[in-house]
């Protein structure tokens, strides 16, 4: 998937200026595509000139005047056509599972501290995406599908986590058993 198409997405659902945008991406999705805000911006910016989005200026009183971006008719159908096309194979890169991979030169204390480590960040996630999820609408009874969807890749994020923090426990715990480590 390229950002494009993550761009392409937020805007078809609103018009939104760039700092939107990224604040969209931030309070979203940003735990399963990440983007920083020059990534946003150069992405609109081409978006644009391939006649995908238009943007509008708004001006503003006493702010620097605003850039509203729009999705077209062939920047939804570039969206559309992306999204029934068959899925890409997911080609992830791991940098921590490659660390863990080489790590036995650091001995057991130090693949714990290793662990440590990507467990605090694994619950430090878990932790921001329990507060989206209660910031999120409640659990709809008839929720329009774009909804249902969104908050569908909030759980998988939060089922992740957990997971990951209950595999790290479980390594950890087998490298501090002296009997578990020899093996």
């Amino acid at each position: 998937m390229s950002l494009l198409h993550a761009v392409l997405g937020f805007v078809a659902t609103q018009p939104m200026t760039g700092y939107e945008l990224g604040k969209a991406f931030s309070t979203t999705a940003a735990h399963f595509w990440p983007a920083d805000q020059s990534q946003l911006y150069r992405t609109l910016h081409r978006a644009e000139a391939d006649g995908l989005v238009e943007s509008t200026t708004v001006e503003q009183a006493s702010r620097p005047d605003r850039r509203l971006y729009s999705i077209l008719e062939p920047g939804r159908a570039a969206l559309k056509t992306w999204l029934a096309s068959p899925l890409e194979p997911d080609t992830s890169r791991e940098p921590f599972l490659l660390r863990l991979f080489f790590a036995a030169s650091l001995g057991a204390a130090g693949v714990i501290e290793l662990l440590d480590q990507r467990r605090s960040s694994a619950v430090e996630l878990l932790t921001t995406l329990d507060a989206l999820a209660a910031s999120a609408p409640p659990k709809f009874s008839k929720p329009a599908l774009a909804i249902r969807l969104q908050y569908a890749t909030l759980e998988s994020g939060r089922a992740h986590a957990r997971a990951e923090i209950t595999w790290l426990d479980e390594l950890r715990s087998q490298l501090a058993d002296p009997k578990e480590s020899t093996r």
